[in-house]
């Protein structure tokens, strides 16, 4: 993709704030246009000065007839004014568009940032889960910045030194346009090596980007996995990776320098070539005067400046071309699940929720295969079954980070793929094996659900979740900040904290998804308490690994390989010695 395309690409993401960049536009206009009227007074001023002015007033009249009519004394006296008020011109015009465009670029980068973020909080956990947490973060910071940088430096380069380069070229073909055929002959002799450094510059410039978000991602593993690197003496052999990773973007960028600074190099010997071929034409062959030269060679020399910026200011439109493709990687992937036009908010759930029929798969394996489910309102039903038999693709599918590949969802008997997403979404509170909390204080957390909620609400729900107890042992009570990811509480403190979060939610189904497997014995005693005085009359849905934790259950269904092989109670189960009871019977003698 050549950079105006890249540019034409980004546009979407730029359109919003085009306000800025018209102000620029127009800024830029009147730069160009003193940037002629400079070049082109420039030898008669020069003249005048050199001549002691007779001469340089009779070229200014013939360049501006109007000054016939003028008193020479006055035009010795205007002239040299003139070029000092083109240059005040100049100069504001370029802050006006300098401001303009970094407002432009900074404007499309916020926004940008924002719509990142969006995406990738609207994205599915499971289409998260494939992803490296630091790559995703590289995309916020060099990616961004990239297109960043082309919306501030790239559009408004081409088109200030665009106008420009039209200008100073309309001026120097009026002068000489035998010339001005001459200078443009370099203009060829560039095209082919700028178009060779170009596609190298997109290249490499991908490359490094891909290669410093991986190692943006090795620190981040190396970091969250400190402890173990540590207990492994392990840290010595992660500095190897980290130290391979970070050579081989280091070998991209350095071959992106080497095309980044290829195309000035050609652009300085081209223009110097192009003054030196004028001024061999001149000595030889033209009888041009003088004054005229000068005002040839100021526009050629002027011209090429802008020509130069030209080939740098592309350099940040391939790089914002490269990192658009791997932003594009976020934004460009739709959720998986997406309300549909004017989808209905469905009302609290009265009756049941259920799964009739469904069948799910990741890639090419079937995980669950015609699935039947009813969690019937103000009963507890719980799930268990051996690892891989579908429990938790069942919490998937109830909070709509997926949808069935056959059967139906239904919420009090109403299909869910007919209802808005986040008003399914709010039917349910989810606890899930990972107590996540937030860093901020415990309030914070509480609230996560429910803004609104009020400190009465917040401690109501603390003391029903067993939790009121230790956090106002913590240093700020409810005020006390609890860490990135909760880390300043105990495991089984975190998971009551999520335990209250999802009461205060208010909704209407508790769906407990391994909430304690991951707990020492004791807390999950203390959790255990908790969900013993909250279950009953309550609607919830309860995966659980052991057993022991479900026995109270109104239904224990157990599942195997994608489907509900048995369903009862606790003592029927027993009762029938199928695969509840097998399962029973093995876990005890583990225990023991």
């Amino acid at each position: 993709m050549s950079p105006g395309a890249g540019l034409r690409a980004l546009w979407p993401w730029a359109a919003p704030h085009r306000g800025w960049l018209y102000a620029a536009l127009g800024c830029m206009a009147v730069l160009g246009a003193a940037t002629g009227v400079y070049a082109w007074m420039l030898g008669p001023a020069l003249r005048l000065l050199l001549s002691g002015g007779s001469s340089g007033v009779g070229l200014a009249a013939e360049l501006f007839p109007f000054l016939a009519q003028v008193d020479p004394a006055s035009v010795r006296t205007w002239l040299p004014l003139s070029l000092v008020g083109v240059g005040a011109v100049k100069g504001l015009a370029y802050l006006g568009q300098f401001y303009s465009m970094g407002m432009f670029g900074q404007r499309v980068g916020a926004d940008l940032r924002r719509r990142l973020f969006v995406a990738l909080i609207s994205q599915s956990p499971v289409q998260l889960a494939g992803r490296r947490v630091g790559d995703l973060l590289a995309r916020f910071g060099a990616d961004v910045t990239a297109v960043e940088l082309a919306a501030t430096y790239a559009v408004g380069g081409w088109a200030r030194d665009g106008i420009q380069v039209v200008v100073l070229a309309g001026v120097a073909v009026a002068l000489n346009w035998k010339l001005s055929l001459l200078a443009a002959l370099a203009v060829p002799l560039a095209a082919w090596p700028a178009v060779r450094l170009t596609r190298t510059l997109f290249r490499r410039t991908r490359e490094g980007n891909d290669r410093l978000g991986g190692l943006a991602a090795r620190v981040q593993e190396g970091v969250g996995g400190v402890r173990t690197l540590q207990a492994f003496n392990a840290q010595g052999e992660e500095l190897g990776r980290f130290d391979r990773d970070a050579s081989a973007q280091l070998r991209a960028a350095r071959a992106a320098g080497w095309a980044r600074g290829g195309a000035p190099g050609v652009m300085e010997v081209l223009g110097a070539a192009s003054v030196s071929a004028v001024l061999a034409w001149t000595a030889t062959r033209s009888s041009l005067p003088p004054e005229e030269l000068l005002s040839f060679l100021a526009a050629l020399v002027l011209l090429y400046q802008p020509a130069k910026q030209l080939g740098r200011v592309g350099q940040f439109a391939v790089q914002a071309v490269a990192a658009r493709a791997r932003l594009a990687e976020v934004l460009d992937v739709p959720p998986p699940v997406v309300s549909a036009r004017g989808a209905p908010v469905p009302p609290r759930l009265a009756r049941s929720v259920e799964l009739r029929g469904v069948g799910f798969h990741h890639g090419d394996r079937a995980v669950l295969r015609g699935l039947d489910l009813v969690l019937e309102a103000g009963r507890t039903v719980a799930l268990v079954g051996p690892s891989g038999a579908g429990k938790s693709t069942v919490t998937q599918l109830l909070l709509r980070f997926a949808a069935p590949d056959a059967g139906q969802f239904l919420l009090d008997g109403v299909d869910a793929a007919s209802l808005d997403v986040d008003g399914v979404r709010a039917q349910f509170a989810l606890v899930t094996q990972e107590p996540l909390l937030f860093a901020g204080t415990v309030r914070d957390n509480l609230r996560v659900g429910r803004p609104d909620a009020t400190d009465g609400e917040l401690e109501a729900a603390a003391r029903a979740a067993h939790a009121h107890a230790f956090v106002l042992a913590l240093p700020n009570g409810y005020d006390t900040r609890v860490g990135e990811r909760g880390v300043n509480l105990s495991g089984g403190q975190r998971q009551r904290l999520c335990l209250a979060r999802a009461l205060v939610s208010g909704a209407p189904v508790l769906v407990l998804d391994e909430a304690t497997s991951s707990l020492d014995p004791e807390s999950e005693a203390e959790v255990q308490r908790a969900l013993a005085g909250l279950l009953p009359g309550r609607t919830a849905l309860v995966i659980a690994h052991r057993l022991s934790t479900v026995v109270d259950a109104d239904v224990i269904c157990v599942m195997d390989e994608g489907r509900v092989v048995e369903s009862g109670t606790h003592a029927e189960l027993l009762g029938r010695g199928g695969a509840y009871a097998r399962l029973w019977a093995l876990q005890h003698r583990e225990a023991a």
